[in-house]
C-alpha cells in the first residue's frame, strides 16, 4: 500500500518552494547588479601592455605596414591604430607612465597578430617580442570577462531553477556562496556610510 502525502506535507513543500524561489530571486537580483557594475567598470578600463612607448611604436608600425586584413577587417586596423597611437601619445606626453589599451583594441591587435606568418628564428624572436606583451594584457582582460561570464551562467542557472522549480546540483553551495558575497557587500556598504 502506497503512502499518500498528507495535506500538511504538501502545503509545507509548497511553502518551502516559495521560500526557496524568493531566495533564488534575491540572488538573481544581486547577480544582476554585480554583472552590471562589473560591465560598467570594464567599459572604460584599459590594460597595461608591457614595453611602454617602445612596444607601442612597434605595434603602430605593425598595424600600418604589416597587418593583414580582408574586407571589413580594415575598420579594425584603422580603429586599433587610432587606439595605439593615442596610448603612445599619452606615454610620450607623460599623461600615463604605461602603455594602456582598451580590451577591444587588444583583441583586435591580437587577432591581426594571429594572421602573421614568417620564417627563421630572427623573425620569430622579433614577433614574439611583439606578441607576448599584447597576449599578456589580453589575458588579464579575458580573465575579468570570464568572471562576468561565470556570473551570467550562475544567474541563468538560478532563473532556470525558478522557472522550472527543479533543484540545482550543489544548490546549497551556490546559494551559500552568493549569500556570503551579498552579506559581505552589504557590510562593506554599511561600513562606508
Amino acid at each position: 500500500m502506497e503512502k499518500q502525502e498528507s495535506t500538511i506535507e504538501i502545503v509545507s513543500k509548497k511553502e518551502q518552494i516559495v521560500e526557496l524561489n524568493k531566495k533564488r530571486q534575491q540572488m538573481v537580483e544581486f547577480l544582476d547588479r554585480k554583472i552590471e557594475n562589473k560591465e560598467k567598470a570594464l567599459e572604460g578600463k584599459r590594460y597595461v601592455v608591457e614595453g611602454k612607448e617602445s612596444i607601442g611604436e612597434k605595434l603602430i608600425t605593425f598595424l600600418k605596414d604589416d597587418a593583414q586584413w580582408k574586407f571589413t577587417e580594415a575598420l579594425g586596423i584603422v580603429e586599433s591604430l587610432k587606439q595605439v597611437e593615442e596610448a603612445v601619445k599619452s606615454v610620450k606626453t607623460k599623461k600615463t607612465s604605461e602603455l594602456l589599451l582598451p580590451s577591444l583594441a587588444l583583441e583586435a591587435v591580437y587577432y591581426f597578430l594571429t594572421k602573421v606568418e614568417g620564417t627563421g628564428t630572427l623573425n620569430a624572436e622579433a614577433f614574439i617580442a611583439l606578441l607576448k606583451p599584447v597576449s599578456d594584457a589580453l589575458g588579464r582582460s579575458k580573465q575579468e570577462r570570464q568572471e562576468i561570464d561565470q556570473l551570467v551562467r550562475d544567474r541563468g542557472t538560478l532563473e532556470s531553477a525558478i522557472d522550472s522549480g527543479v533543484d540545482i546540483e550543489n544548490e546549497d553551495d551556490i546559494l551559500k556562496e552568493i549569500q556570503a558575497e551579498m552579506e559581505f557587500e552589504m557590510q562593506s556598504e554599511t561600513a562606508k556610510n
